[in-house]
Parts: C-alpha cells; sequence; structure tokens
C-alpha cells in the first residue's frame, strides 16, 4: 500500500508539471524576409562594374539579426556584404551564378535567391581601328559599355596603341587589312592582321588582341613575294588575296578546327572551257573580295578585273567549288556579272536583308559607264546560282568619281533591325541614297555630314543599325547616328563623338558584336 501511494503521488505530480509546462511555452513568430532589387541575369563586359543594391524586406518589426552570403554556385565565398560594387577583371569567367543568403541570425532561417552574370570581352561591342602612325601599323578601339540599353550615351571608352600596351612593343608593318573571323562553329573569334611585310602578318585574339600566331607559320612552303592585300575566313575553307591577284586557299580539317591545316603556296586555278571548248586551267587573278554577304551557304564574290567579271568561291562544306553567278533573267540594259565589257567596277559591297524571316544576301555595284557615267546595280544574291537583279540606276551628281568609298549598312544581319540607306565617302564629304528605290529615277545622292579631312574607312555598327564609325586621313575618328534619329536632324546633330586622341591615318575598321 506505501508503495502505492508513493506512486499515485508521482503521477499526479508529473500531470500537474505537464499542465504548467503547457501553459508556460512561449511561441515566437518567425520572420519571414524577401529579397527584391536583383536581376535574373546581368551582361557586363570586363572593366566594368557589377553594382547590385538588393533590397531586403522583414515582415514583422520586430528586431532581427541579418548576416550575409554572396557565393558562386555554392562554392566559393564571393561577399559577405550586402551590397555589391566589383571590377570585372580580365581574367573573369564568360559566366557565373551568384547566390546570396540572407540568413536570421536569431532564428536561424535562411532565404536565398540567384542571379547569372555574364561576362564579354574586352572588345566586344566595339568598333577596331587600323591606322598608320609613326610609320608603322596601330590599332584603337572605340566600344560602348553595356548597362541594359543601347544608348549613345554609352560609347564612352576609348583605347590607343593597344598591342603595344599588350606586347611591350609596337607592330613593325604598315597597316593593309583587319579581317574578324570565327575559329569555327560556336568558338572564339580572332582577327587576321595583314601588313605590308608578310613575315609581319599574323592572328590576334579578338578578345583581347594579344598575338595567337604569325601568319607565316600556316604555310608549309611560302609562297614566293608573297605581299597579302585581303582575307577571307570561311567555315571550311580560308583564303588569302595577294596584290598581284594570287588566291592562296587552305582547307580545315573539320569546321570546327581552324589552324588545323596549312595553306598552300600554289595559287587558286579554275577549271573552265577554252575559245574551242576545251577544259583548261586558269589561274585566278583577283582584284577584290566581297565583303559583308550573307555567307551562311559558304561562299563568296571575287572579282577577276582583268576579265571583267564576277566569280564566287563556294566552300560550304568539306570540298570548294569555283563557279560564274548565274542569273536567269537580267532586265534590258543591266550590265551582267560574269561580264562588265567596257565598263569598270569602281565599289561593291555585300549586305544582309530580310526575306520573309530569312537572313538573306545582297549586292550593290557601283559601275562606271564607257560614257564616264555612273550606275549602281543591285542584286539579291543568297544563292550565287539563282542571282536576282533587281534594279539598275543611273547616279546624278559631282560627287561621283573613281575613288569614292562605298558602305552599305547591314539590315540587323536579319533581325529586321533596318537601315534603307548606303553611304558614299567622297573626298571628305558623306553622302547617302535609298539603296531600296525601286524606279527608273535617277539617284541623287545627299549630303549626310562633312568632315575636316579625307575620310579613308568607315564601318557600320551592325547589331541595332544605329551607328557608323568614320576615321579620316589626319587621324580622326568620328561616330555618326544612322537610325531614323540620324536622318531626320540636322547635319550638326548627326555626330555622337570624336574620339580624343589621333589615332594616325585610318586604313581599316571592323565592328566586333
Amino acid at each position: 500500500m506505501r508503495k502505492i501511494l508513493i506512486l499515485c503521488l508521482v503521477l499526479a505530480w508529473g500531470v500537474t508539471g505537464c499542465y504548467e509546462d503547457k501553459g508556460d511555452y512561449d511561441y515566437k513568430t518567425l520572420a519571414q524576409i524577401s529579397i527584391g532589387n536583383i536581376r535574373n541575369s546581368y551582361t557586363l563586359i570586363v572593366g566594368d562594374t557589377l553594382k547590385i543594391e538588393p533590397e531586403i524586406a522583414v515582415d514583422i518589426e520586430a528586431e532581427v539579426g541579418l548576416k550575409y552570403k554572396w557565393t558562386i554556385e555554392f562554392d566559393s565565398l564571393f561577399s559577405n556584404k550586402r551590397d555589391i560594387e566589383y571590377i570585372i577583371p580580365v581574367d573573369a569567367p564568360k559566366e557565373m551564378k551568384l547566390v546570396l543568403q540572407v540568413s536570421d541570425t536569431l532564428s536561424g532561417l535562411t532565404f536565398m535567391t540567384q542571379t547569372i552574370v555574364r561576362v564579354n570581352p574586352l572588345y566586344s561591342d566595339a568598333f577596331i581601328i587600323l591606322s598608320e602612325k609613326d610609320g608603322v601599323s596601330s590599332l584603337s578601339a572605340l566600344k560602348r559599355s553595356y548597362t541594359g540599353n543601347y544608348s549613345e550615351e554609352d560609347w564612352d571608352r576609348f583605347f590607343y596603341n593597344i598591342y603595344e600596351g599588350i606586347e611591350g612593343e609596337s607592330l613593325k608593318g604598315k597597316p593593309v587589312q583587319i579581317h574578324l573571323h570565327d575559329l569555327g562553329t560556336g568558338t572564339d573569334q580572332h582577327m587576321m592582321l595583314l601588313q605590308d611585310d608578310f613575315n609581319e602578318c599574323m592572328d590576334l585574339d579578338a578578345d583581347n588582341l594579344k598575338k595567337s600566331l604569325e601568319l607565316p607559320k600556316e604555310f608549309q612552303v611560302v609562297p614566293q613575294n608573297a605581299n597579302l592585300k585581303q582575307a577571307f575566313f570561311s567555315s571550311w575553307y580560308s583564303y588569302l588575296l595577294d596584290e598581284d591577284g594570287r588566291v592562296f586557299s587552305r582547307k580545315n580539317f573539320s569546321s570546327e578546327a581552324f589552324h588545323t591545316g596549312y595553306f598552300s603556296s600554289y595559287p587558286l586555278v579554275f577549271m573552265e572551257p577554252d575559245a574551242v571548248g576545251n577544259e583548261t586551267a586558269h589561274q585566278l587573278k583577283v582584284d577584290r573580295f566581297v565583303y559583308d554577304m550573307n555567307n551562311q551557304r559558304g561562299f563568296v564574290f571575287v572579282y577577276e578585273k582583268e576579265k571583267k567579271r564576277f566569280l564566287y568561291l563556294l566552300s560550304s562544306s568539306s570540298y570548294g567549288t569555283i563557279g560564274i553567278p548565274y542569273c536567269a533573267n537580267y532586265p534590258s540594259g543591266f550590265i551582267p556579272l560574269d561580264d562588265l565589257g567596257d565598263n569598270e567596277l569602281i565599289a561593291t559591297s555585300g549586305y544582309w536583308w530580310n526575306n520573309r524571316y530569312i537572313p538573306a544576301g545582297g549586292l550593290y555595284n557601283i559601275i562606271k559607264r564607257a560614257d564616264g557615267s555612273y550606275v549602281g546595280q543591285m542584286f539579291h544574291t543568297d544563292d550565287p546560282t539563282a542571282i536576282e537583279a533587281v534594279v539598275q540606276r543611273k547616279f546624278n551628281g559631282s560627287m561621283m568619281n573613281d575613288n569614292i568609298l562605298l558602305l552599305i549598312p547591314d539590315d540587323g544581319q536579319g533581325r529586321f533591325v533596318t537601315c534603307p540607306y548606303a553611304f558614299i565617302a567622297s573626298g571628305n564629304v558623306l553622302y547617302y541614297f535609298d539603296k531600296n528605290e525601286n524606279t527608273d529615277q535617277e539617284i541623287v545622292p545627299k549630303r549626310y555630314y562633312e568632315f575636316p579631312a579625307e575620310i579613308t574607312a568607315m564601318e557600320d555598327e551592325f547589331y541595332s543599325n544605329e551607328y557608323l564609325c568614320v576615321g579620316l586621313a589626319n587621324g580622326e575618328v568620328y561616330l555618326l547616328k544612322i537610325n531614323g534619329s540620324g536622318f531626320t536632324s540636322q547635319e550638326q546633330d548627326r555626330v555622337v563623338l570624336k574620339m580624343t586622341e589621333n589615332v594616325g591615318r585610318v586604313k581599316s575598321i571592323i565592328y566586333r558584336q
């Protein structure tokens, strides 16, 4: 009985204790934290500042102790501060995932969000300028900072004497040309730098303009008296044009394996029938390559000055073909591409245009007739074996001469960002005309801007189709608006900016997206 009594007392005490503990329990309201003002992704360029200022909201008034932690892929620590202000270094990865963890130190709860930071190379979205300064080649750049929208105020970065700053020495040749090319499908871009000394020609990494390969090393046997003036790289073949008209080619082992083969020291020949119909080998004697064409089919037009004709080099697969462009129906009086007769080709330019959601290629020629008049002719050239002759019109104006420069802005490279105008540089004055006007009326170019010196090079920014970079003989470089507001504004309002330093006589300009 005594044991039973003790057991009952213990049980009664335990029940009472549980009851009292239940009444004492203090439920705490846990803080809910929301994180805002962080975009899903950021796109910057080397040298830009990544600035993120998160907005942190807590849903209760009670004091909470917050701790912040930024990591890369939940792995390496990036920052322990709430806000980020970080200058993108040269060796930054092309893409990184930043994760922000906000922890309530009182409850131990952690809230997270993430963003993707994409880093573009230093010389992307930039005009690269090749000029002659102090007797040798010089590289400069005009680029814009990415802020989320493309506006003229973003063009705020000037780079001068780039190669000398990187390699510690000046270039040793005189400038000829720079040609932007890929190293294969989906690979990095490079720039072929041609100079008057064959041994000083080289390939540059387009990301940083460092020398990556010397051109003579891409030949097993260097051709005699090589003096290059143009280059063209396609997916399967690379071509080099010599001053004497020879074309040297290289076949890649695959479309994604550049610099895996050697250039042949033997120039290209074209098998064609002679006067009696026998197939004979004709060594190409090319005057120029035609750039800026839609080459998704893997071809480039070349012009043979002595034979007064265009040819195409087709290399869209592992074999190459040389052919004569074919047009089924030339309108009456139209000068054919395969025989210019007594006429002279003065200027030519390819460009992109839109054909029912499909980007297609175009060609525009300015030809001087035997009577001294000038005509402009427009072709659709998406397929070199099925060319469409669109329109041929006579030019009217004293600005026309044999030394003009022609530039046809691309239609946003097939993205419906269009510019209907073509530009002619005559001396120190830039003119424009509507290339798409399909009438029999004469072309009368209108003045766009007058510069203080001769125009020696120009290039359009094809992505948003808004800007034109113009280089002069006196070393000045200008950026002009060529969008709708540019054509409707007064002449003096068409200039966005002028580079602050003299770059030397401008020889060649390319735009790198």
